[in-house]
């Protein structure tokens, strides 16, 4: 679910996983993307930075996700050896 609000708003979709600097920094690629969108000499640098920010917000959550599974997997190898 959170890669689909990811295609369509990624500055959220890191608010939500819980990253606000990494959603400040994409944010910024989002907000130059929608405005060389709306220009037509650089409409393919709006796709790029769209494009960019897509990609961002994917590995910073995949990062979320298996960094999430590293603590778990940790947790429960401490609780094995005790």
């Amino acid at each position: 679910m959170i890669y689909l609000i990811a295609i369509f708003c990624s500055p959220l979709a890191l608010v939500l996983a819980g990253r606000p600097f990494s959603a400040l920094f994409n944010l910024v690629l989002y907000v130059l993307s929608i405005a060389f969108w709306l220009t037509i000499l650089f409409f393919k640098l709006g796709f790029l930075l769209w494009a960019l920010a897509l990609v961002h917000a994917f590995f910073a959550i995949s990062d979320i996700r298996a960094e999430r599974r590293t603590r778990r997997l940790v947790a429960a190898a401490r609780r094995q050896s005790e």
